[in-house]
């Protein structure tokens, strides 16, 4: 019967563990072209668990060591570090602290996975100290007991970061990636310890605060239950300025800033009359709270040119004393000049002067910021642009709905063309490249002159057609895979 059992054994061990390692070898490269994560709890199965279970059943099936026997001991210690090995590797592909990569990963906070961990550890230590090595744990637990009282009185604070440690999983105040804000300090949460917890804050600078200091202080979290913050700014206009029309560009200004959402919209209140002006307060909603003051810079940068395009004021500060008769010009575009650069153009060259001061009359000078959107494809265009300083870009969506360059336009140059057409919305988004002063004119202006004077009509129409050609030629161009998408 005993060699019935030694002959099972060695036939097991010959063939057994071969076989096993070849499976795990196919399995293993199966799961890296997959890029699974098991595939490094595989390899060290392989490596560290397989050879000392191999020779712990040799010496005890096959030459019947004796179990008191020190080396069949080590070979068992060995096994035994190997399963804590490849125990904690599973435990931490099954658990992540990260974003989960796989539908069937777990995220857990940091300082559970590390509990879990040291509870694996002891766990197992304690069981190779009593099984295999015969130590009597109940004498140490009771010296561990004395031992503790002296450790707590020592290790007071750190007790106290790893108690309230546990007290933030159980409560969950925040979790990795939230905007949050303890005392003056407000940052990213990037890591939650046993410990301290770790901010980044907006200067990409990491604070490390102690868990102890975080159960005493007030959390104000920005992002955990929703996403969107609300953001308020105040400005200042002149009594000159008509409430309702501050309100309507501070409005249509936060609408086209990025980052600031649509849904719900941005407020605008009257706020206070105050010795100089009157104070508006401005409320929009943001997602992205670690953008919030390049949305705020972006957003007060394009309240300067559509201040200008409406023609306000900025009110001088209270406490330096002026005489202001009227305020001055923005700047001294004359009615002559706008007529002059109106000739520059090649469709308007043979118009008498008389005619170019009266289309002239209906013109007006508008400034806008890099980055602002003047025309959008897919709507009407309510003026017609000449370029006075500045560039802009003219781009077309392709049929993948990416956004193509047309053509860059810069000094002299027209757009806004389709206005002349009624009804019909625009083909390309303009969007500033270089800070642009431009020429606006009406459409029902020309309109009138395109009657008058047909070789005006044929020009224009001309243009028209010429434009639409490049535009034509960028989507095409774009399916072929020859264009460079816009970059927002």
């Amino acid at each position: 019967m005993l060699n019935q059992s030694l002959f099972t054994w060695g036939l097991f061990l010959i063939f057994g563990f071969p076989i096993i390692a070849i499976a795990l070898g196919e399995l293993i490269e199966q799961l890296k072209r997959q890029n699974n994560p098991f595939t490094k709890v595989l390899i060290n199965i392989r490596r560290w668990f397989l050879p000392p279970l191999a020779a712990l059943l040799v010496m005890q099936k096959i030459f019947a060591v004796p179990h008191r026997a020190i080396s069949l001991r080590i070979t068992e210690t060995i096994l035994g570090i190997a399963i804590i090995y490849v125990f904690i590797l599973f435990i931490d592909t099954i658990f992540t602290t990260l974003k989960p990569h796989q539908t069937w990963q777990i995220h857990v906070p940091n300082l559970l996975l590390q509990v879990i961990n040291a509870a694996v550890i002891l766990g197992i230590s304690a069981y190779v100290l009593a099984t295999v090595w015969k130590i009597d744990l109940t004498k140490f637990a009771s010296a561990a007991g004395i031992g503790s009282l002296v450790i707590a009185l020592a290790l007071q604070d750190t007790l106290s970061n790893l108690v309230s440690g546990f007290l933030l999983i159980l409560e969950a105040p925040f979790k990795l990636g939230d905007w949050i804000k303890v005392g003056k300090i407000e940052g990213e949460v990037i890591e939650i310890n046993w410990r301290a917890v770790r901010l980044k804050t907006r200067d990409r600078d990491v604070v490390i605060i102690p868990n102890g200091n975080l159960g005493k202080d007030t959390i104000q979290n920005y992002t955990i239950i929703d996403p969107l913050h609300v953001v308020r700014m105040k400005l200042r206009f002149s009594y000159f300025d008509p409430p309702n029309r501050v309100i309507q560009m501070l409005t249509q200004t936060a609408i086209a800033t990025k980052g600031i959402v649509s849904q719900p919209p941005p407020s605008v209140d009257t706020q206070n009359y105050i010795n100089t002006a009157i104070e508006y307060e401005v409320q929009v909603c943001i997602k992205d709270f670690f953008a919030l003051e390049k949305i705020q810079s972006e957003f007060m940068t394009r309240v300067y040119y559509a201040a200008k395009r409406y023609k306000f004021h900025q009110p001088y500060i209270d406490r330096t004393g002026y005489q202001i008769d009227k305020f001055p010009a923005e700047e001294d575009i004359t009615t002559q000049r706008i007529a002059t650069s109106l000739k520059n153009l090649p469709y308007f060259t043979f118009l008498n002067t008389n005619t170019l001061n009266n289309l002239a009359a209906y013109a007006s000078v508008e400034h806008f910021g890099i980055g602002e959107r003047i025309i959008q494809a897919g709507e009407i265009d309510r003026k017609i642009y000449i370029i006075l300083e500045g560039s802009v870009l003219l781009s077309v969506k392709d049929s993948n709905n990416r956004e193509q360059e047309v053509l860059f336009l810069s000094n002299n140059d027209l757009f806004g063309e389709t206005a002349l057409l009624q009804g019909e919305p625009s083909q390309v988004s303009v969007t500033v490249i270089d800070d642009l002063k431009a020429i606006a004119i009406e459409p029902d202006s020309i309109v009138g002159l395109l009657e008058k004077y047909p070789k005006l009509a044929m020009e224009i129409n001309s243009f028209i057609i010429t434009r639409k050609q490049a535009v034509d030629n960028a989507k095409t161009a774009s399916d072929n895979g020859k264009v460079h998408s816009v970059k927002n």
